[in-house]
């Protein structure tokens, strides 16, 4: 009776968090409206200067244009005509299609879905990160307020962001409001990420060998998602892999012949998906490397505070183990370390490749988060101690009182970045009834002449929302 009722339990908690995570996510959004009141034309709030060219592709794809078109130049693939390359959009096409197919169906434009989206994908994140901690800790509570603890302690991972941002001092670079909200990337497939561990965590402990096929099934096919949604976390996905792989078989050998078929089966899938994926980058444009920073390099970096954090908590596991107060050898312990040494795997790929691109949004969207994952669970895997059955859970007003400070300084960093950023909200929101009326005489001109409208823009800001 008592396994039956449990996973209603389970979620409860875990939607708990997610609305409140929500509500503070939406808070910039409420703050444009408020301040433009009447006369809010329907922008939503941003904070990047990338969520511009991400929906002004999200607004060609509503519109019907094919998937390799360049929003700004007009140029689109067509019949009869020279194949446009690559691009970064049409590569990572899924997120892209994920938000514009609902929209045209739905009579939706592309502001109106990137203020839906960060509802959906804050409620998400939390939801992906409660079932991934409370699969490896079986604690709802501590799933619950780790969940929020890494959503919302982001910037303590990045360890001198948050005194700068405390002082007044320049953050370019180094903190974001909630980075991962980032629309449309990272924030389309960033749940998806920690579903995909979940999975993995799934298809390794499922007593059911019979049916750990679906489990290792869809776990291919949501890593098949993140090729073709975002290069930084699809990368870091793999490189966990190989480093959940590597521990497991260095840490439970006796495993050995029960692990290799789930793990094998799934990085079989995992290189069918980069097949095509090789195949669209082949054609991509000649400038998109320069644009992208790539660079040629065999050197090292340890620089990084995400490296530092995680290679702290490695060293907290080994102290406690040494001293018995933990199984190194327990399956979740195992996991937690993948997590901790996957940031310096990923910025330090290049000592083998030789290529290192934009290594910095490693560090914004998403090693940063994994270094969090795998402080909350070696804090829950030591308290607990060495028995995997051990029913020593962190006490209820400890856990209260995590998830309030997590908020609290989510708050902070929520009303900081509004009160900094909200300029260009309102800026462009007083510009929309322009872009919309050009919109339209645009439309107009090119079904009378079959023609394309340029607009001289003396404003670079106005220029670049426009499409």
């Amino acid at each position: 009776m008592q396994e039956n009722e449990r996973p209603q339990g389970i979620w409860r908690l875990g939607i708990f968090a997610a609305i409140a995570f929500t509500l503070l996510a939406l808070y910039p959004q409420f703050a444009l409206i408020h301040q433009r009141g009447k006369e809010w034309n329907g922008s939503y709030a941003y904070f990047s200067q990338d969520e511009i060219a991400y929906s002004a592709y999200v607004n060609a794809l509503i519109d019907g244009r094919p998937r390799r078109n360049d929003p700004y130049t007009g140029r689109d693939d067509a019949p009869g005509e020279q194949p446009q390359p690559e691009s970064l959009f049409s590569i990572q096409f899924i997120p892209a299609y994920l938000i514009a197919l609902p929209a045209r169906a739905l009579g939706l434009t592309a502001s109106t879905t990137f203020i839906l989206l960060t509802c959906i994908v804050a409620f998400a994140s939390v939801l992906a990160l409660f079932w991934l901690i409370n699969l490896v800790t079986g604690d709802e509570r501590l799933a619950a307020t780790g969940a929020l603890v890494v959503l919302c302690l982001g910037t303590f991972a990045i360890l001198y962001a948050p005194i700068r941002l405390l002082s007044g001092a320049d953050t370019t670079f180094t903190f974001e409001y909630f980075p991962f909200l980032r629309r449309y990337v990272p924030a389309v497939p960033f749940p998806f990420f920690f579903i995909f561990c979940a999975l993995v965590w799934r298809a390794l402990n499922h007593e059911n060998k019979r049916a750990n096929w679906r489990w290792e099934l869809a776990a291919g096919v949501v890593f098949t998602l993140l090729v073709f949604s975002y290069f930084y976390l699809w990368t870091a996905a793999a490189a966990w892999l190989g480093c959940l792989a590597s521990l497991w078989l260095i840490a439970r050998p006796e495993d050995y012949r029960k692990a290799i078929k789930p793990l094998g089966f799934i990085a079989l899938l995992c290189v069918a998906a980069l097949v095509p994926y090789f195949l669209l980058l082949s054609n991509r444009a000649p400038t998109m490397d320069t644009v992208q920073l790539l660079a040629l390099s065999h050197a090292p970096d340890f620089s990084r505070s995400s490296i530092k954090l995680g290679l702290i908590t490695c060293a907290v596991i080994i102290y406690a183990a040494w001293r018995g107060h933990l199984n190194w050898r327990m399956r979740p312990v195992i996991f937690a370390v993948s997590f901790a040494l996957t940031p310096l795997i990923v910025f330090n790929q290049q000592v083998v490749t030789g290529r290192s691109l934009q290594p910095l949004h490693y560090e914004l969207y998403i090693t940063k988060y994994m270094a969090l994952v795998a402080m909350t669970l070696s804090i829950a895997l030591i308290w607990r101690g060495r028995t995997a059955s051990a029913k020593r859970l962190i006490p209820g007003r400890a856990l209260i009182l995590a998830a309030i400070l997590a908020l609290g300084w989510g708050t902070i960093e929520t009303m900081v970045e509004t009160k900094r950023h909200i300029w260009a909200g309102l800026d462009r929101d007083e510009v929309m009834p322009v872009a919309k009326r050009l919109a339209e005489l645009a439309r107009d001109s090119t079904q009378r002449a079959g023609t394309q409208s340029i607009v001289l823009y003396l404003n670079l800001d106005h220029a670049d929302i426009s499409p």
